[in-house]
């Protein structure tokens, strides 16, 4: 049995959030993301969807967690897009040690051009790159909180993420990173903002999967597609995607 897919899906809690993404592509967020070495803590808010490449016959945990609604598209997709598996690292690991002197040494030289901007300067190019990598990273396992409910010892390794995190250029201005004490402030405007940048897929030739919850939210799935795209499809790539729709019913029933 492959202990990956060929395809990278992306979960949501509603059948309204599933069929926004099939009619206008993903729409870029922030998400709060904490990264722990030894006792520092990395707190940050990075632009980003994401993804998972979980085995369907193993996806019941992550269902529970992240939601019975979701949608596949392939893997060649995921590359020509410029998405990535996120980096694991364990919190007491010699690489995450590298990782956080990296970030003390950007702090330090930050502290130090306010006090002295004619003495210091920092290296914009190493600045931008640390910020790509950290959005990229993540404890090999933690905390996990969701809708406000702690998962402790919760193993993110499990979840094989793949992100989707735009590039300065695609950002249109938009922050690569916010401290999240500033982030949850003025959150709404932030992520408003951001959400007017859309990640776009095809959808006769890029989805592989349309995952609902119920059996009944087919039919709905069904007449959405048909009624908002009979003008732009052919009748036969309707036909053709429709066969693509499953149930988590289905999923944990079968697989």
């Amino acid at each position: 049995m492959a202990i990956s897919t060929n395809s990278i899906i992306h979960y949501t809690n509603n059948l309204d959030n599933l069929l926004q993404i099939l009619k206008n592509g993903f729409s870029l967020k922030y998400c709060k993301e904490d990264f722990f070495w030894k006792e520092k803590r990395l707190k940050y808010a990075y632009p980003m969807i994401c993804f998972c490449d979980i085995p369907l016959s193993e996806v019941k945990k992550h269902l529970d967690a992240y939601g019975h609604y979701g949608i596949g598209l392939k893997k060649d997709w995921a590359v020509k897009k410029g998405l990535n598996p996120v980096l694991y690292l364990e919190k007491q690991s010699s690489l995450s040690e590298t990782l956080m002197q990296q970030i003390m040494r950007l702090h330090e030289d930050k502290k130090k051009s306010l006090k002295n901007p004619d003495a210091t300067r920092i290296d914009e190019v190493w600045r931008q790159e640390l910020i790509t990598l950290c959005s990229y990273v993540k404890n090999y396992d933690g905390d996990l909180i969701i809708d406000g409910v702690e998962k402790n010892d919760y193993r993110f390794y499990d979840e094989r993420e793949w992100r989707y995190v735009p590039t300065t250029e695609e950002l249109k201005g938009n922050q690569r990173a916010i401290l999240q004490d500033k982030y949850v402030i003025d959150k709404e405007k932030f992520n408003t903002e951001v959400g007017k940048i859309k990640l776009e897929f095809n959808i006769a030739e890029d989805i592989s999967y349309i995952i609902v919850r119920e059996d009944n939210d087919i039919h709905k799935a069904l007449d959405f597609i048909t009624h908002n795209f009979k003008k732009t499809l052919f009748a036969s790539d309707i036909e053709i995607l429709m066969t693509k729709i499953i149930s988590t019913n289905q999923i944990i029933n079968d697989f």
